[in-house]
């Protein structure tokens, strides 16, 4: 009978005729099945001697194209690459993209005017008179084109 061997996720058994040859996965680990290359392999491919994930990331080097909707309602494409377990992480992520990367860049300055509108005494009393509000706003649009036109 040949000696068991064991895997990443599962261990090998030698084919035993009431059954199949796997241990089922115990309750306490998760399996996570997903393609993550765009490349269709050409044939099914063991590979042996991998004895850790960061091994397996090493040798399929993994990555993937992904398409987000735009504000504007385009397109756009990026590649993403995985390393290791760690680079499925947000911050991780958003790194390696430069839409993610503006769009957490924006979230951020929203996130701040957010809390100094919450936060703020002064704001507040400006925002809740109806012509220091307009005032205001037309102050942030007048900023706002004078940066839109440096660009």
């Amino acid at each position: 009978m040949p000696q068991a061997k064991p895997g990443i996720a599962t261990t090998i058994l030698a084919p035993d005729p009431a059954g199949e040859g796997f241990v089922e996965i115990s309750p306490n680990k998760t399996l996570f099945i997903q393609k993550l290359t765009s490349e269709d392999p050409l044939k099914p491919e063991i590979v042996e001697g991998l004895q850790t994930v960061e091994a397996v990331f090493e040798h399929f080097k993994p990555n993937c194209d992904v398409e987000m909707d735009k504000e504007d309602g385009s397109a756009i494409t990026e590649n993403f690459r995985f390393a290791g377990l760690g680079d499925f992480d947000i911050k991780n992520m958003t790194n390696q993209s430069p839409y993610l990367k503006n769009l957490s860049v924006e979230m951020d300055a929203y996130l701040k005017v957010l809390k100094q509108l919450e936060t703020n005494k002064s704001l507040q009393k400006v925002i809740e008179n109806p012509d220091t509000k307009t005032a205001f706003i037309n102050s942030l649009r007048a900023l706002a084109a004078e940066l839109e036109d440096k660009e």
